[in-house]
């Protein structure tokens, strides 16, 4: 099939164009920033910074291989390139796209202004390279006040999750799930303002009691059943290094008898791959419970009320499933490091941009 000019595509699909670019900065905000990050030096198969971008976003997003893409730029007058030639263009264009995303979470803080008592959700989500290449991991912040995302950072599987690793203002709260609670991120977080709501696993930190004697868990797992909740102050400290003990709640909270059965069937199944003859009991009597770390104080927040805020962890889960199910972030098909950073980052931007016009006023009937 004879694909037709890009002059003869329908107006509407130029139209769009034309608002993203405007969402974006603007034609010579983009050319200046491409410029800027090495992306586009001179005006040679690809005449502008604008055409760079179409064919990364026809590339990425458009769920066109280099071979297509470059056929479909080549049919429709954009550009006459090899499909290896655009691959080493979009490969440069990376940090240029990283760069745009960056730029645009700017823009919508400033458009929208500083939250106050923002509740953020920060998470990450794992995307596998074909074959044996380089493992992803996109890090986000999701402001659950707000509905957008207030922070990203597409790193390799070598950075792990941590409450400090992304920035961004305005947050009075940040909630994070069992793979965050590490102490000098704790710290970093709360001498930034902001306060912290963690899950745990009873192994994840070097808890003791303010006499500074190692937590029984059993005996905690025990009071929680019995009288429906644990709520005590604890130190984090840091085994073997020398760490200013942390002052932090400990929480523990009942799960419904289905969840709790699941979860001791889940810890044994990860015994019996680990080949240990026996799960630790006390693995077991905390598969019971909800465990949270949090600085909320008790006279502000009953143990009620910090359950019902981890609850909206669920918002940033729906939102990497949309990013994966929808976007389709989860088919990364590049091994090359930067032909794959162009192309998440390509996607992550199509994200965002998603993001500003669901915010815009009328974006949806009544």
């Amino acid at each position: 099939m004879k694909l037709r000019p890009v002059e003869e595509l329908p107006t509407p699909a130029l139209t769009d164009l034309d608002k993203l670019i405007s969402r974006l900065g603007g034609t010579e905000a983009l050319t200046a920033s491409a410029r800027a990050h090495g992306a586009f030096t001179r005006a040679r198969e690809v005449k502008t910074a604008i055409d760079l971008l179409r064919l990364v976003l026809t590339y990425g997003p458009g769920g066109l291989s280099l071979r297509s893409a470059a056929t479909v730029a080549a049919e429709g007058g954009l550009c006459d390139l090899s499909d290896v030639a655009l691959m080493k263009r979009i490969g440069r264009a990376a940090d240029w796209l990283e760069a745009l995303c960056a730029e645009q979470i700017g823009r919508a803080d400033a458009a929208l202004g500083e939250a106050v008592g923002a509740i953020t959700l920060v998470d990450g989500s794992l995307i596998q390279s074909p074959g044996t290449g380089t493992n992803y991991r996109l890090h986000l912040q999701w402001d659950a006040t707000r509905q957008r995302s207030v922070a990203a950072r597409i790193t390799t599987t070598a950075v792990g999750e941590r409450l400090d690793l992304l920035s961004s203002s305005g947050i009075s709260l940040l909630i994070g799930e069992r793979g965050y609670p590490q102490p000098d991120g704790l710290r970093t977080t709360l001498a930034s303002g902001a306060d912290v709501l963690v899950r745990l696993t009873w192994n994840s930190l070097s808890l003791t009691g303010n006499d500074g004697q190692p937590l029984d868990w059993l005996a905690r797992c025990e009071q929680a059943h019995r009288e429906g909740s644990v709520d005590l102050a604890v130190l984090v400290c840091k085994a073997h290094r020398r760490f200013e003990p942390l002052p932090m709640r400990l929480v523990l909270l009942p799960k419904p008898a289905e969840a709790a059965a699941a979860a001791r069937q889940a810890a044994e199944r990860a015994s019996r791959k680990d080949q240990r003859k026996r799960v630790d009991p006390r693995t077991l009597a905390c598969a019971d419970h909800l465990i949270l770390l949090t600085s909320l104080p008790p006279a502000r927040f009953t143990v009620a009320q910090l359950g019902a805020l981890y609850r909206l962890r669920w918002q940033i889960e729906l939102l990497f499933k949309r990013l994966k199910s929808l976007l389709h972030l989860d088919r990364l098909p590049a091994k090359d490091a930067d032909l794959a950073r162009a192309w998440l980052h390509a996607h992550l931007l199509i994200a965002l941009l998603v993001e500003d016009y669901i915010a815009d006023e009328g974006a949806f009937p009544p």
